[in-house]
Formats: C-alpha cells, structure tokens, sequence
C-alpha cells in the first residue's frame, strides 16, 4: 500500500528543516567577542579609512593554528598612519612596482610596541608582514617556538613557490 501524499508532508518538512539547519550552522559566520580580539585589532577595528580583521586559530598547517589580525589601509592618510605607528619606512616606489605580483616584508617585533625592534627572546615577538601592493599589515600573534617556525617554514615554501611560477 503506497502512503497518502498528506502522510508525506510531515517527513518531507522535517527533512527539510535539518537540511536548512544543517546549512546554516555551516554558513553562518563566526566572529569573535572583541574583548577576545587582539590589542592591535581592537587599536584600528573603528579607524577610518582601515578594514582591520581579526582571525581566531589560523590554520599554519596540520597541527599548528595561530592568531592573526589584518589591517588594510583603503586611504592614503590611513596608510601613512599605519606606516608612522609601525615604524616602516616603505622601499622606493620603483621596488614595489617591480615586484606588483606580491612583495612582502617579514620580520618579528616586541608584542608591546611594534615600531621596536625586535626583542632577543624569540616569544617576546609577533610576526609582521607588510604586503606593499594591497597596502596590508598583518600580525601574527606568536605563542610558542612551534608557531613561530611552522610560519616561517610556510613562508618560506610560499616563496619558492612563487618564483618558481
């Protein structure tokens, strides 16, 4: 005996609602309580003229997740600021010019002033990249020696990388 179509309306909804809500646990976005958040995150999250984003448990690789925050002037202004609070003093226009498809600067500096240099204890330090063409400054909260060297290996295999292409 075949079921009435009426008596396929109550499974057919309730399939439906857990799909949907399948669905929206998977799309729905994550976001961090600020007071979570980095200190840089929280200096520029209301800046005008910047994007600041702060990313939770990035994941490096297999085994090792870090904290990140992006900054990314969208203003001149914006980014000569950046540029005054980090103590960066940019390469000649023709260098960034030459190398539009993506030159980044790395290097470690004190967590409790990033226009320092940095500090002789490895952990005392986040990493700072800067990617001259998209005008973005990254800080990659540092924790442990493992963090810190799974990013530098990463980095340095996306190098090769790119200038193998």
């Amino acid at each position: 005996m075949r079921p009435k179509p009426k008596q396929l309306i109550l499974p057919a909804i309730i399939f439906l609602t857990i799909v949907l809500v399948a669905l929206a646990v998977r799309l729905w976005p994550r976001t961090v309580p600020f007071d979570q958040c980095s200190e840089v995150y929280k200096r520029y999250a209301d800046m005008d003229g910047v994007d600041a984003t702060f990313i939770k448990d990035y994941k490096v690789n297999d085994t090792v997740f870090v904290d990140v925050t992006l900054i990314e002037a969208r203003s001149d202004s914006a980014w000569n600021v950046l540029l005054h609070d980090f103590n960066i003093t940019p390469p000649p226009r023709e260098v960034i010019e030459i190398t539009s498809d993506g030159c980044i600067d790395i290097w470690a500096a004190p967590k409790k002033d990033y226009s320092l240099p940095m500090d002789s204890f490895p952990l005392n330090n986040d990493l700072i990249a800067i990617s001259w063409t998209e005008r973005r400054i990254s800080v990659f909260s540092i924790e442990t020696m493992l963090q810190l060297r799974s990013l530098k290996r990463n980095q340095f295999k996306e190098s090769i990388s790119k200038s193998q292409q």
